[in-house]
């Protein structure tokens, strides 16, 4: 279970509903920047058949959990990823109006998962949903210690990040402490991560690329540069993340030792926007 010793965090599935339908949108929305905004639009694609798959990793094992928290916990998970999976589907139609190929992302996602959820064993599964929640959860950590790179983007597509962002954080720990209680297995979770790292980046990179061939469009001198910095500066996401995703291989590692709790503590305050998007 989690180990804060602060508080608990409360997996609250909220409804939300996002007016992606009616924002004015650019081709490339995130600083107008190609190399960026396909990385988003890439991530956005595999999120609604990613959390499916989540989902039912978790839940082969839902029936065999005896603990009261940890059941209450699991069912917070699911409805939060389901709400997840809605949002991005949404978001993801108003980017193919863009002439951006998300059908591509959806499609070959789908096939993935099919052969996953056919090839590998559900401890294997398990594993690979402990590795992504804790990738997601440290790009969260990344969005809401610095909003501010999302300042230039299209409402609705900023507030639904920063909710996700949110939620990933307050769950972040239940794949995981399924995880341990059913399989156990330190190695299988930390050569799996490797493993699902090094795909990660390559499907996203090559999902970019096919945006980026679908719209005819060679990125600048100057998007280069700056998706370079935005990546891998001294304050870059990608740098970040790789140091969050570095903590996981500690022997005896849990998510809650990385104390995320001051982000989504009053975040309803702090992003009052996000917050009034509730249903």
């Amino acid at each position: 279970m989690n180990k804060l010793n602060d508080k608990d965090l409360a997996i609250k599935p909220r409804r939300m509903q996002f007016a992606t339908n009616s924002m004015k949108m650019d081709r490339f929305a995130i600083k107008n920047n190609s190399l960026i905004s396909t990385f988003f639009y890439a991530l956005s694609g595999m999120f609604p058949d990613g959390e499916r798959f989540f989902i039912h990793s978790v839940r082969h094992y839902q029936k065999s959990i005896t603990d009261k928290k940890m059941i209450a916990e699991i069912r917070g998970f699911i409805g939060q990823e389901a709400h997840h999976g809605r949002c991005h589907e949404e978001l993801n139609s108003e980017i193919s109006k863009l002439g951006i190929p998300m059908d591509l992302v959806i499609d070959n996602m789908a096939s993935r998962i099919e052969m996953l959820e056919s090839s590998f064993g559900p401890e294997r599964q398990l594993a690979l949903t402990v590795a992504m929640e804790h990738f997601t959860a440290s790009l969260a950590e990344f969005i809401l210690k610095n909003p501010n790179i999302l300042d230039d983007t299209p409402d609705a597509f900023r507030q639904m990040l920063l909710w996700h962002a949110v939620e990933e954080i307050e769950h972040k720990s239940v794949a995981f402490d399924v995880f341990n209680q059913k399989v156990g297995d330190e190695w299988m979770r930390r050569r799996v991560m490797v493993i699902a790292m090094i795909t990660l980046f390559s499907r996203i990179a090559y999902f970019q690329l096919r945006m980026l061939i679908k719209t005819k469009h060679l990125p600048s001198w100057k998007e280069w540069k700056q998706a370079s910095q935005f990546f891998w500066g001294k304050k870059g996401i990608l740098r970040a993340n790789f140091y969050g995703v570095k903590k996981f291989f500690k022997r005896g590692f849990h998510p809650s030792d990385i104390d995320q709790v001051a982000l989504i503590n009053n975040w309803e305050a702090r992003f009052p926007d996000v917050a009034a998007q509730e249903t």
